[in-house]
């Protein structure tokens, strides 16, 4: 084969995969701007939807009713998507196009529970679960990211989910603190020992003094509890 003959052939192939380049970056292209309209959908989602899933999975259909308790459990907010200003990730986004692919339409009214920190909420300037509303009235769980579910933080919500909550916390905390008070430092008497008079009194005062703190602080800073705030767009 002549030179000539070779440096065509050698061209050709070079222009193919210039070709099969240019439609790969393309199709790259395409499926960033169809990700970005998914994003969008989410960021822009208010009021109430409903979509038809075929075949929904069990453990990811929920109801009011049981997000309620899951946002007042963990200090959360279920919350419109158009609300949300935290990162949406990629296996969020290839989650809604499995749904609509199986649903055979876009995914509408997407809802998110998240911290209220995750929110732009009125009045103000960690990770969440993204929703879909169903026609039955329950919610399908389009993706979770991140770990707001965890052990620990229903344990350190637990006092903002209701008045008798907040009190049961501040007696707690007045228990604590009187019991390892040292006794020389709550009488006069030469050998008082751990338990007396004295302990019960001081248990009063401490109860007394972090009522009248806790009180001034909640009213002062607008204080919600997490059983009425959870759906709740104002920041206070």
């Amino acid at each position: 084969m002549s030179t000539k003959a070779n440096q065509e052939r050698l061209e050709r192939i070079i222009l193919g995969q210039e070709r099969l380049i240019e439609e790969v970056y393309g199709i790259l292209h395409a499926e960033e701007e169809h990700d970005a309209l998914l994003r969008a959908a989410v960021r822009t989602s208010r009021g109430e939807r409903t979509n038809q899933i075929p075949f929904p999975e069990p453990g990811r259909v929920f109801t009011l009713e049981e997000i309620r308790g899951i946002c007042i459990r963990y200090g959360l907010r279920f919350l419109d998507g158009a609300r949300f200003k935290g990162g949406i990730p990629s296996t969020a986004v290839m989650n809604i196009r499995h749904l609509e692919a199986r649903s055979g339409a876009p995914l509408r009214g997407f809802k998110v529970l998240a911290p209220s920190a995750l929110f732009r909420l009125s009045d103000c300037e960690n990770d969440p679960l993204l929703f879909v509303p169903l026609e039955t009235g329950r919610f399908y769980l389009v993706h979770r990211w991140g770990g707001d579910l965890s052990r620990w933080r229903m344990v350190s919500q637990w006092w903002k989910r209701s008045p008798a909550h907040l009190a049961g916390a501040v007696l707690l905390v007045s228990v604590l603190l009187a019991s390892v008070l040292p006794a020389h430092l709550l009488t006069t008497l030469p050998d008082p020992g751990w338990w007396g008079s004295f302990r019960l009194f001081c248990l009063f005062h401490v109860t007394f003094s972090l009522t009248a703190f806790t009180v001034f602080g909640w009213f002062a800073f607008h204080g919600k509890f997490t059983a009425q705030a959870w759906n709740d767009p104002h920041f206070n």
